[in-house]
């Protein structure tokens, strides 16, 4: 047993049943507005998939992503999108309801997707730096400007833009996730420390609104409106507000931090994490376990799978101005249309719904579980040890604007180049490399199906090599 296995299994009885109810809200979060190449059929198919899974949540991250008819520059950048052409998400929510699934409508007040590009309209309610200067321009394929939540103008045409959404278009949601910027704020005189307060005002006055149409409906929101402290990643303190109970608290590692003060006041929280998207199996349950030991009652994993056509420095990504990205590592226009039955994807699905039933699930157990879900016995190590490792090869160094640099001799040399990678991390992939050409030759002509898939797969990034080296 090698340490990652170790350190899981520690302490865990292989066989013990789950000692506490699973999270009471499982699911994943997804950008909707950035896969664009998936249309109705493919995301009934991915509900299909995510009710296998035992969800009873997911997020659809809308802003910037239906055809708004009052704001239509918020969806200028996406007119290839398949909803924006077709506006199909009300059918969907009503699948998922059939599937048992809930629906909350994803956005961020004054930036992020849509919001942004009000600024090309609007260049006088750009949010302001703190000598003055409007901002730069920021985004993850819709770029624009974040506004200044102080200005009656932006106010408007946020509840403008968001009543259009969740009242004319979606009706059928059952919440929102309103998520906080966690890349900038406004430093005008109007705003300075108290932009969240700004924010506030407007989440507080539209959640108003929407329990008044829909009394249950679950809105989650950013703990940055209630804590008084620093914010994570930006230069901002966060407001201190009160909290109404009805608001569920939405936490992630890198920008909402937990808050055992909150939580205890809130009914529903939920933790995020990018395990599911970019990680590993292993990476799900140490997520799943800290999300337990906060004691959240949520366990929402990103699942995107971003397929747009990168137009901007995206991620600093300059290199791939005019590529599309590949949604797990597979062809947007091919097998990646729909990428959740891959078993890249599968084996992350499997560890979402295993360890978001019980997180304190023996690792020997979940490994027992893909050797009955995968290969229909329990006891086959080698190729449950193979299908592993394959994982976190296909996902090893993966960001959201690109795959794995080792499915991509190309994008491989122009990276290791521009950062100069050492020798020692060269290695690293030519070993990564080996291990594809192993595990390849070990299921050349199985006829099981997942074994056959495992060979294919790891023969095509072989192929692509050819007789070069990382």
């Amino acid at each position: 047993m090698v340490f990652w296995q170790l350190a899981l299994a520690q302490g865990q009885a292989a066989d013990s049943p789950p000692s506490r109810p699973p999270f009471a809200l499982r699911g994943y979060y997804l950008t909707l507005m950035r896969m664009p190449v998936m249309g109705l059929t493919e995301w009934k198919q991915a509900v299909d998939c995510f009710a296998e899974d035992e969800a009873n949540v997911i997020i659809l991250w809308m802003a910037g992503g239906f055809r708004s008819k009052k704001l239509p520059v918020t969806w200028g950048h996406n007119q290839e999108h398949a909803n924006v052409r077709q506006d199909f998400v009300r059918e969907l929510i009503d699948y998922a309801h059939d599937k048992g699934l809930r629906v909350l409508l994803g956005f961020t007040p004054f930036g992020y997707d849509g919001v942004n590009r009000l600024g090309i309209e609007f260049p006088e309610l750009k949010a302001r730096q703190k000598d003055g200067s409007p901002v730069s321009a920021f985004g993850i394929h819709c770029w624009g400007w974040n506004l200044c939540p102080a200005k009656p103008e932006a106010q408007r045409l946020m509840r403008e833009y968001l009543r259009e959404m969740v009242f004319d278009f979606y009706p059928n949601a059952d919440g929102l996730l309103v998520e906080s910027s966690d890349y900038g704020i406004c430093h005008c005189p109007e705003c300075g420390p108290r932009h969240y307060d700004h924010e506030f005002a407007f989440v507080r006055d539209f959640s108003r609104e929407v329990w008044g149409r829909h009394t249950n409906a679950l809105i989650l929101v950013y703990p940055h409106y209630f804590t008084g402290s620093k914010v994570p990643g930006l230069d901002a303190v966060a407001s201190k507000q009160p909290f109404d109970a009805r608001w569920g608290l939405f936490f992630t590692p890198h920008s909402a931090h937990f808050d055992a003060r909150l939580i205890a006041q809130a009914s529903t929280s939920v933790f995020w994490t990018d395990a599911a998207a970019l990680g590993t199996p292993q990476r799900v349950a140490e997520a799943a376990r800290t999300a337990r030991r906060q004691g959240v009652t949520g366990f929402v994993p990103s699942l995107e799978a971003f397929s747009y056509t990168i137009r901007g420095p995206d991620f600093g990504a300059a290199w791939g101005e005019g590529n599309p990205l590949w949604p797990l590592g597979l062809d947007p226009v091919g097998e990646g249309r729909m990428p959740y039955r891959s078993v890249m994807a599968r084996i992350q699905r499997l560890a979402v719904r295993e360890f978001g039933r019980n997180p304190d699930l023996a690792w020997s157990a979940f490994e027992a579980q893909i050797g009955t879900n995968f290969f229909g016995q329990s006891n086959l190590p080698q190729a449950v040890l193979d299908l592993l490792e394959f994982q976190r090869i296909w996902a090893y160094e993966s960001d959201w604007c690109w795959s794995s640099p080792l499915l991509n001799p190309e994008f491989f040399q122009r990276r290791a180049a521009a950062l100069q990678w050492p020798e020692e991390k060269r290695a690293g992939y030519r070993r990564n490399l080996d291990r594809l050409r192993e595990i390849a030759q070990r299921y050349s002509g199985a006829s099981e199906s997942v074994a056959r898939e495992l060979s294919l797969r790891a023969r095509s990034v072989v192929e692509r090599w050819g007789s070069r080296a990382p």
